[in-house]
């Protein structure tokens, strides 16, 4: 079965349409990180292990390098250092008119829920230690830490989510799309 150069291409743009590559605007302190990925919750994983501060996912569209690029050459005169770009109020406003789907389809509302996960960010509010949530959840402390990362890289069971945020006083509610 060969394959010609066309068929190939048309083979590849069909990937593209059924890939999940999508564009993400990031904010850390007064800067923006504009990218694209096709594995969201594995990337803002990495980028937010290495941040010192917490970081703050302002929007996720659906996109691909090429508009990563339309984006770069709309704020170059923000620029900072490669795909950094100073935050300000011009990006702020055009990110608020960007579409919302894809925030609420990867655990991010306008309430802006931490990159670290729910349980954490929640275990945190409470200002609880591992070993006091594994003691209320009957787990261990490295059951915690297992949970908590699945709960950052999307992971996580609604099940489990539901009882570790019930632990602490919270009622979980999902919503199908």
């Amino acid at each position: 079965m060969g394959f010609t150069f066309p068929k190939l291409l048309l083979y590849f743009c069909v990937y593209l349409l059924k890939s999940k590559v999508m564009v993400y605007f990031i904010k850390q302190s007064d800067y923006v990180k504009i990218g694209y990925t096709t594995r969201f919750k594995k990337r803002l994983y990495q980028l937010q292990n290495g941040s010192p501060v917490k970081l703050d996912v302002l929007a996720l569209i659906k996109g691909d390098k090429i508009d990563e690029k339309n984006y770069h050459d709309k704020f170059k005169h923000l620029a900072s250092n490669g795909e950094w770009f100073f935050y300000n109020d011009e990006i702020d406003r055009f990110v608020e008119t960007l579409d919302k789907d894809l925030m609420w389809k990867y655990g991010l509302s306008e309430d802006k829920i931490s990159p670290i996960g729910l349980i954490k960010q929640t275990r945190f509010e409470n200002n609880l230690s591992m070993e006091e949530l594994g003691e209320k959840l009957g787990i261990t402390k490295q059951g915690v830490m297992d949970m908590e990362r699945r709960d950052a890289q999307g992971r996580i069971t609604t099940g489990t989510l539901y009882k570790a945020l019930a632990t602490m006083g919270y009622v979980y509610q999902a919503r199908a799309k």
